[in-house]
């Protein structure tokens, strides 16, 4: 008996596909959209807090070399530089932590999971779905907190404009100006934090995989890297994540902690081979992560 449907009345399997992934995408959105939206508030408000603090002490005493970068976050390359490199450190760490937090544990600790495993053996790839919403929406985060930042300190430079000392070459009152980074510096910095970006992100899929809670994966997510931050100042600096990290973003060797909350980056080239740790140590993250949800098939919610 031959086939009387049309070819448009045939289900094909890439649309049925296509449908899926649709499907797919549009509830991991959902799942994780509110957490996002609360995480960016956030780090937007502590950052565009932080700038106007610092350009309220700078105003108050005078600007010095130090301020420099700090003029330039009212154009938009310098607040979506200053943006980029938050989320490559400790602030950046915070959000990529709680949001792989209810993203992967969230899945684990309420049972789905084992049911995305119904539909979806590959566990790799259901890892680097999760990881590639988590990674998308810091994305959403950077451009939010340089809005931000870029509105506060447009308003903090019109009604407190910086002004050079009278000890500077530049005559006593004379306004101060900075630039700002061009496009291609503000690419490259966004290429580097990408992948610091994707290390938290493993990371934290690995403590969350671990744990199978939210609240405890968020926290040991960021606590490892949080608390050892010291460490950074000592001869075991070189063994240290911290220390590869600033070396790969480039952070300046001054003002770090007031900057970013980040520590002692090294003076001197060598981000290739702070690239080659940085990876590796992504690698054996999602290795580890995938190993141990591969293990997961249970169908009950955690109890």
């Amino acid at each position: 008996m031959t086939d009387t449907r049309t070819p448009a009345t045939v289900s094909h399997p890439d649309r049925r596909a296509a449908r899926s992934r649709s499907a797919w995408l549009s509830a991991e959105l959902r799942t994780a959209a509110l957490p996002a939206i609360v995480l960016a508030g956030a780090v937007a408000v502590i950052v565009s807090a932080r700038a106007a603090l610092l350009h309220t002490e700078a105003y108050a005493r005078g600007t010095t070399g130090a301020d420099a970068s700090l003029a330039s976050l009212h154009t938009v390359t310098g607040a979506l530089n200053s943006a980029v490199s938050h989320h490559a450190s400790l602030l950046g760490l915070f959000f990529v932590a709680s949001l792989a937090a209810v993203v992967v544990a969230g899945a684990l600790e309420g049972g789905v999971w084992a049911l995305l495993r119904l539909h979806e053996n590959r566990v790799w790839l259901l890892v680097a779905r999760k990881l590639g919403v988590v990674t998308a929406l810091a994305a959403g985060s950077v451009l939010v907190t340089a809005a931000t930042l870029w509105i506060v300190m447009r308003i903090c430079r019109a009604s407190r404009p910086l002004a050079a000392p009278p000890s500077s070459e530049a005559p006593a009152g004379v306004l101060v100006e900075a630039s700002g980074p061009g496009w291609h510096e503000v690419g490259s910095t966004a290429a580097a934090a990408l992948l610091v970006v994707a290390v938290f992100a493993a990371s934290s899929a690995l403590a969350a995989a671990v744990t199978r809670a939210v609240i405890p994966a968020a926290v040991l997510g960021a606590a490892p890297l949080t608390v050892t931050l010291p460490l950074v100042t000592t001869d075991l600096r070189s063994w240290t994540p911290h220390y590869w990290l600033a070396r790969w973003m480039e952070f300046p060797d001054g003002g770090q902690w007031q900057l970013y909350w980040w520590s002692s980056a090294p003076s001197g080239d060598g981000t290739t081979l702070a690239a080659c740790v940085l990876v590796v140590l992504g690698a054996v993250a999602v290795v580890a992560a995938r190993h141990v949800l591969r293990a997961e098939r249970s169908l009950s919610p955690r109890t």
